[in-house]
């Protein structure tokens, strides 16, 4: 099967595996198509019908006028899979085909049986980055974005081993219409699921890459604790984990949707039919009382003599005369210590200053006295003339007056 009219527009749908086997359906990542998931489809095939698709305006499916939205990504699915009679299915979901898939667990959840949703998030990235990429895509087309989306894809060491996968992820992305890319930046730009999450009750295998820029370890953990039940397993690639570490992720897959993780986990050694029986309750212990310990023999008590009588003590001797005292000796003047010397210094350099001080104010007060003197004789000297001086003229005029 190939070209599929939905809704009266063409879409690129791929059906394989045995139809009696339960479907899993595939819903690639931006900017690429349904080959994404080339290295799944041998995995998968073995145990399930697989159905892979290419989102509306990526691949060889129509390129309707945008901008898109998660919800209309969402009913294109719900249209195929009642195109092609699907009740149920699995889901495996890559960076947008995972927002897809959140979208159908919360809005459609009688669709999807379990889901593996790979290197993506409830919410990816801001706005002004979604619009930065829009307006790049407008103006330069995919050639402008192309060497950045390619470092996001995968990590430098499998870039420089595996250069014809880039090379071959490379022309899927210069091939994609712009503005179909510019569509679907604008619906992930305006995509929020996170208020849903605790709604969702089917199984869920979270899948992040280590070394993933566009979506980290932290953000797919973030999801997995969201939803209740769900499984996390990280593996070492970039974006592109179903690229780049293909084997791992098939692994992880098949085991999650065939459900064998799970027996492995119930399976006991030794019980083929996985029942588990209660353990015998411990029998219970007969503990002796402990022996009495004999008690050691007493000691024999011991004997005491009465002490033998003292001798009478000796007659005391005469007492010596004391002996002269030496005569004492002359007391040391011990030397000055340093800081003795300098409290000395200090001591007598402020009695010279007091008296060099009491000596200045005492020249100073006999020369204020002497000029006091001599400023009082100065004084009484010219009174004095003064005085004769009017004793010499009353007397001039006494004796002018007797003249006439």
């Amino acid at each position: 099967m190939g070209e599929m009219i939905i809704a009266g527009e063409p879409f690129n749908v791929i059906v394989e595996g045995d139809a009696s086997a339960p479907a899993v359906m595939m819903s690639h990542s931006l900017g690429v198509d349904l080959s994404e998931f080339d290295a799944q489809l041998p995995a998968l095939k073995k145990h399930c019908r697989v159905v892979r698709y290419d989102m509306r305006g990526m691949g060889r499916s129509a390129v309707s006028r945008g901008p898109y939205t998660i919800g209309q990504l969402g009913h294109d699915v719900i249209a195929i899979l009642d195109a092609l009679r699907l009740e149920k299915v699995d889901w495996i979901g890559h960076s947008e085909g995972g927002i897809i898939g959140l979208w159908l667990l919360t809005r459609a959840p009688e669709r999807i049986r379990r889901a593996v949703l790979a290197n993506t998030a409830a919410q990816i990235g801001g706005v002004e980055a979604w619009n930065e990429r829009i307006r790049i895509v407008n103006e330069k087309g995919m050639e402008g974005l192309a060497p950045s989306v390619l470092e996001n894809w995968f990590t430098r060491q499998y870039r420089e081993r595996h250069p014809e996968q880039v090379r071959r992820f490379e022309d899927i992305l210069l091939a994609t219409k712009p503005e179909g890319y510019a569509a679907h930046c604008a619906a992930i730009r305006d995509a929020d699921l996170r208020a849903g999450l605790s709604m969702i009750k089917q199984k869920v295998l979270v899948i992040v890459g280590r070394h993933d820029p566009v979506t980290p370890p932290g953000v797919g953990a973030l999801l997995a604790s969201s939803i209740t039940g769900a499984k996390l397993v990280t593996l070492e690639a970039a974006h592109l984990s179903p690229v780049e570490a293909a084997d791992a992720f098939n692994k992880a897959a098949v085991a999650f949707l065939t459900g064998e993780a799970e027996r492995t986990m119930m399976r006991t050694e030794g019980d083929d039919d996985n029942k588990m029986t209660a353990p015998e309750p411990p029998k219970p212990m007969h503990v002796e009382p402990p022996k009495p310990r004999p008690m050691p023999p007493r000691p024999a008590p011991m004997s005491v003599t009465p002490p033998a009588p003292m001798a009478p003590a000796p007659a005391p001797l005469a007492p010596k005369p004391p002996a002269p005292k030496p005569p004492a000796p002359k007391p040391l003047v011990a030397a000055p210590k340093p800081a003795a010397k300098k409290a000395a210094a200090k001591k007598t350099a402020r009695k010279a200053a007091k008296k060099a001080a009491k000596k200045t104010v005492r020249k100073a007060a006999k020369k204020k006295a002497r000029k006091a003197v001599k400023k009082t004789a100065r004084k009484s000297a010219a009174k004095k003339t003064a005085r004769k001086a009017t004793k010499r003229s009353v007397k001039k005029a006494r004796r002018r007056g007797r003249r006439r």
